[in-house]
C-alpha cells in the first residue's frame, strides 16, 4: 500500500517543478520528513555545507547567476542564515529560505531551542511565514516562490513545523504564474532622449540592477552607436566590454579616475542603478547635473540619489527605444573623458609590471586577467582586494565578476564560487579572497572537494583585515585590532583533500595557475602580498587632479 503524501511531498513536487535543481544546507532533526521526500523525489539535488551561512551565499549567487529559485535549507534557529537573507534582499537576488520548527501543535520541549524566526525574517525578505497546515501549504509556498522570483526579486523565508512536514490532509497545489515588467512611458523616452541629445557632456553608468535583469546587448548597442563613454559600478561590472576605449573605469570613490568624468559630466544617463549599491557618486542640488534613472523599477530616492527624470519599465526594452531616437552629436565634448580612460590603463598598467616579493596585488591582480578567458567567472569576498581586482580586472563579460557591494559581507566567495560552478561546470571559477574573508567559511573548501569541482582560490595573505588597517591609517589612527596569524595553508589545503600551492616567486604566478588549471581539482594558492600597496593604491586614488586631466 503506497503511503499518503505530505506536506513535505508536496512541497518538494512543487519547487521541482519550479525547476528547483538544489537544496544547499544542514539537515536536522525537524528537517527529516522533507529530506526523505527529497530523496524519494529525485528530481533535486541535496547540497550538504558545512555551514548555513554558506549555504545561503551559494544560494544567493545561483540566483544571481540564473534569475531562478535555489533552496537555502537549515533546522530551527536559523540565526547563521541572516546575514546570506540579508545580502540576498539588498542585492536581489531570489532565493527561498527553509527552516524547521518543532510541532506547532504538540511541543513537549516548552521553550528550548524555540525562537520566531520568522519574525527575524521579516525585515530581511519579501515574504516570510509559517506554514501552518498541510491544507493551507500549496498557498503558503506558491505565494513564497512568487514574492522570490516577481518584481524586483529577492528572499522569500518558509518555517516548516515538524508535525506539519509529515501532515497527509492537503489542499491542491496551484502552478505559480509571473507578470511581465512594464515598459516605459513614450514620454519618458523621449524626455530622456532631448537630454542626452541637448547634453555637453553626458556619460553613461552601468550599476548593479543590469545583472539581473540582463541588458546587455542592448547596452553595448547603445554605446557603440552613441559614443558615449562609460563607467561601470562595482555591481554592474562587465554588462558593457570594460576592454572597450571608451571605457573610463570602475566608479569606486571619489576622487580617482572614473570619477572624474562622473563630476564633470552633464547628464549621466544611470542604467540598472540600485540605491543598494554602496553610492558610487552623491548628487546635490547644486552639483548642475541631470541623472537619467533608467531602470524596471523606481529610483528610491534618499540624500544621495534623487534623479531628476526616469525611464522606468522593462530595461532592454527602454535601451533599444533610446538607441532609436539618438545618433552620435558632433557637438558632445568628450576629449577630457578620453583622457581619464588613459590615465585609468596607464594606472593599472604601471601596477601590473612589479614582480618582487611580497607579492604586489596589482600584478597579481593583471595575470589573473591575462589567465582567465571571457566568460570565466571570478568570485570575490569583501576587503582590499575587491577594490584590486574591481579597478583593476576588466571584466568583458555579464555575472562574469561575483560581488556583494550592497550588504559587503566577508566569507561569500567560496560559497558563490560552488554555486557558479555548479551553474557553469564549463566555465573557469576563480576566488580572489583576503585572508580574513577565507577565514569565514574555508570549512566548505570540504564541499566542494566532496562535489569533486575544480576550483583555484587565491589568497591574499598579509595577516590582518587590510582594508580596515589601510582606512585606520588613512584617518590617521594606529592600527589596532586588526592583525591575527594564519595556518599554513598549504597543509590546511592537504588536510581537506585540495592542493596547496604558496607563491614565493610573483613572477611565478601565472605558472601556478596553469598547472592548477591542468591539474583540476580544488587548488589554494598562499599569496603573501605587501599591505604597504594597499595605502599607495588609496593615495593615488585620493589625489587624481581631475581639473589638470580634463583640460581641452
Amino acid at each position: 500500500m503506497t503511503a499518503p503524501a505530505t506536506v513535505s511531498d508536496q512541497i518538494v513536487a512543487a519547487l521541482a517543478d519550479e525547476g528547483v535543481e538544489y537544496v544547499f544546507g544542514i539537515p536536522g532533526d525537524e528537517n527529516l520528513h522533507f529530506m526523505e521526500a527529497l530523496r524519494k523525489d529525485g528530481r533535486i539535488t541535496f547540497i550538504l555545507f558545512r555551514h548555513e551561512q554558506a549555504a545561503g551565499f551559494a544560494a544567493a549567487a545561483y540566483g544571481r547567476l540564473t534569475g531562478r529559485l535555489a533552496v537555502a535549507m537549515s533546522t530551527l534557529g536559523a540565526g547563521n542564515l541572516t546575514t546570506p537573507v540579508a545580502h540576498a534582499y539588498l542585492a536581489a537576488m531570489p532565493m527561498l529560505v527553509l527552516t524547521g520548527q518543532k510541532a506547532v501543535r504538540d511541543n513537549p520541549m516548552g521553550q528550548y531551542q524555540l525562537v520566531d524566526v520568522v519574525d527575524v525574517m521579516r525585515p530581511i525578505t519579501k515574504f516570510a511565514a509559517t506554514i501552518p497546515s498541510g491544507r493551507m501549504a500549496g498557498a503558503v509556498v506558491r505565494q513564497a516562490m512568487i514574492s522570490a522570483l516577481d518584481g524586483r526579486q529577492g528572499p522569500s523565508h518558509l518555517e516548516l513545523p515538524e508535525d506539519v512536514a509529515r501532515d497527509t490532509d492537503l489542499s491542491p497545489f496551484v502552478p505559480c504564474s509571473y507578470g511581465d515588467v512594464p515598459l516605459a512611458t513614450q514620454d519618458s523616452i523621449d524626455e530622456a532622449a532631448t537630454l542626452i541629445r541637448n547634453a555637453t557632456r553626458p556619460l553613461i553608468m552601468v550599476g548593479g540592477g543590469t545583472r539581473a535583469n540582463r541588458p546587455d546587448v542592448a547596452v553595448r548597442a547603445l554605446i557603440d552607436k552613441t559614443g558615449i563613454p562609460f563607467v561601470s559600478t562595482m555591481m554592474g561590472k562587465g554588462v558593457a566590454d570594460e576592454d572597450d576605449a571608451r571605457y573610463l573605469g570602475c566608479s569606486i570613490m571619489p576622487g580617482d579616475y572614473p570619477n572624474c568624468a562622473v563630476a564633470a559630466a552633464d547628464v549621466i544617463l544611470n542604467i540598472g542603478h540600485d540605491v543598494m549599491e554602496k553610492p558610487t557618486f552623491f548628487m546635490t542640488p547644486q552639483d548642475g547635473r541631470t541623472v537619467i534613472h533608467l531602470n524596471p523599477f523606481a529610483a528610491r530616492g534618499d540624500s544621495a540619489y534623487f534623479p531628476q527624470t526616469q525611464v522606468v519599465g522593462e530595461m532592454a526594452d527602454s535601451l533599444r527605444r533610446l538607441h532609436d531616437r539618438l545618433e552620435p552629436n558632433s557637438a558632445w565634448d568628450h576629449r577630457g573623458f578620453l583622457d581619464v580612460a588613459r590615465a585609468m590603463r596607464d594606472s593599472i598598467g604601471r601596477a601590473s609590471t612589479d614582480t618582487s616579493f611580497p607579492a604586489k596585488q596589482g600584478h597579481l591582480v593583471a595575470t589573473l586577467r591575462d589567465f582567465m578567458a571571457d566568460d570565466d567567472i571570478l568570485s570575490l569576498d569583501n576587503g582590499i582586494h575587491m577594490m584590486w581586482a574591481t579597478r583593476n580586472f576588466n571584466a568583458r563579460r555579464p555575472n562574469t565578476m561575483l560581488i556583494d557591494h550592497a550588504l559587503g559581507s566577508m566569507g561569500i566567495s567560496l560559497p558563490a564560487a560552488i554555486a557558479a560552478k555548479l551553474v557553469h561546470p564549463e566555465r573557469r571559477v576563480v576566488v580572489l579572497t583576503g585572508d580574513g574573508g577565507f577565514a569565514m567559511n574555508s570549512q566548505d573548501i570540504e564541499t566542494a572537494v566532496r562535489l569533486g569541482l575544480d576550483l583555484i582560490v587565491v589568497v591574499f595573505n598579509d595577516n590582518g583585515l587590510g582594508m580596515i588597517a589601510m582606512k585606520q591609517k588613512a584617518d590617521g589612527f594606529a592600527n589596532y585590532g586588526v592583525a591575527f596569524g594564519n595556518p599554513d595553508f598549504v597543509e590546511f589545503a592537504r588536510s581537506y583533500g585540495a592542493t596547496g600551492h604558496r607563491l614565493d616567486d610573483p613572477a611565478r604566478f601565472r605558472q601556478l595557475l596553469d598547472q592548477a588549471a591542468q591539474a583540476g581539482g580544488m587548488h589554494i594558492i598562499d599569496a603573501p602580498v605587501d599591505p604597504h600597496q594597499n595605502m599607495a593604491l588609496m593615495q593615488e586614488m585620493r589625489s587624481v587632479d581631475c581639473g589638470q586631466l580634463l583640460a581641452t
